[in-house]
């Protein structure tokens, strides 16, 4: 159980580091990944140290009730997570000043457990509940309840304060998400912190791993969708099969490059894709090339898949088509090959990085003012 513990902590602590790196890479871009970068940061180095000490055999694990140990863990950590949720989209109120306030009740409590400690206290070992009556009165078990209050305090603002700003200011709703879903982990912590349970804290940290990887999906996603495209170029010739086989003697990158000319022509010229019927089976036959020969073809040049490559292609007619003017209705969309709506209007937007509905409102432009005449009445009547 003990290895599981070790393993759990690694995986927390390796994955947050991972995390904030990447997310530092970005900030130097932008400052509303700062603040993360610095919360994942702080994580991976407090579990990092839990990890040393675990390795080490510097952690009893026989904690009691209200370990004071596991009280400062838990009161750090729900303070920097109950930060975090709304740097996301606030990275202006995270300012110095206002975040030392706000951690100025858990600054003293900490500073007066560690200053009691240095000046020789003793650490009262509550076993069970039976002995918390007699020693509540002593001033260490009353700042272990303050830190615990606390961090309810800290892990309150985790779970309502985005609900609360959602009121005034629109939030993704991936950040209320995310935010529910770290104050629910974050109390399984206040479980383990009052009565310690090494299979439930290994649990913690696993859900604790795996909301942090939600969070760093939501960060990247948007980074991901602003990723262009590769380039559509016209093709005129398409390269014959002895010329492919030549060039892949040689190299195979640029046999993948040949072939993809070919797919292009195919595509260009002869627009199979306009049928609802297309697919991978018929791109294959008119190219030429096995499944697994066109999806290698395809991926070498940024595709994910054949799908993904139709529906670039859908996309592109229905933006010419838009812009002629011989596309005017939303509906109008099976002129392409897309068989519904939805999926029009989904690949659209992953590919042009607007909605249909907005680029067909703005392809129409706006419209003139009927003129008026002096009577008030229409100038046609």
């Amino acid at each position: 159980m003990k290895t599981l513990l070790i393993l759990a902590t690694e995986l927390v602590a390796v994955s947050h580091l991972s995390f904030s790196i990447v997310l530092f890479i970005y900030a130097r871009r932008s400052v509303a990944f700062k603040a993360q970068a610095w919360v994942l940061m702080l994580i991976a180095m407090i579990f990092g140290v839990a990890l040393a000490l675990s390795v080490i055999n510097s952690v009893p694990y026989e904690f009691g009730i209200l370990n004071p140990y596991m009280l400062i863990f838990l009161l750090v950590t729900s303070f920097l997570l109950s930060i975090n949720p709304l740097g996301m989209v606030m990275p202006g109120y995270l300012q110095v000043g206002r975040m030392v306030r706000y951690a100025s009740p858990a600054i003293v409590v900490v500073s007066l457990y560690v200053l009691g400690l240095l000046a020789g206290s003793q650490v009262v070992v509550i076993h069970d509940l039976a002995d918390l009556p007699e020693a509540f009165l002593s001033s260490d078990v009353v700042l272990r309840i303050s830190a615990l209050l606390l961090s309810f305090g800290y892990i309150f603002n985790i779970i309502f304060v985005p609900h609360l700003r959602l009121r005034r200011k629109s939030l993704p709703k991936n950040i209320v998400t995310y935010a529910m879903l770290l104050g629910i982990v974050q109390l399984i912590f206040v479980i383990c912190t009052i009565r310690f349970s090494m299979p439930l804290f290994i649990v913690y940290e696993i859900l604790f791993a795996s909301v942090s990887v939600m969070l760093c999906g939501c960060i990247i996603k948007p980074l991901m969708q602003a990723q262009p495209y590769p380039e559509i170029k016209e093709v005129e010739v398409a390269p014959t099969n002895e010329e492919i086989s030549v060039v892949e003697e040689e190299d195979f990158n640029e046999a993948n490059r040949y072939r993809f000319e070919r797919v292009e022509y195919v595509m260009q010229h002869e627009k199979p894709y306009v049928s609802p019927d297309f697919n991978r089976d018929r791109l294959c036959r008119l190219s030429g090339f096995n499944r697994h020969i066109l999806l290698q073809t395809l991926r070498s040049q940024g595709y994910n898949d054949v799908h993904d490559y139709i529906s670039r292609y859908r996309v592109k007619e229905l933006r010419s088509l838009i812009l002629s003017g011989e596309v005017t209705d939303i509906k109008q969309h099976e002129r392409v090959g897309f068989r519904t709506l939805k999926t029009a209007a989904m690949a659209f937007e992953r590919y042009e990085h607007v909605t249909l509905t907005a680029f067909l409102a703005m392809a129409a432009g706006p419209q003139p003012p009927t003129p008026v005449g002096k009577d008030g009445q229409d100038a046609a009547e």
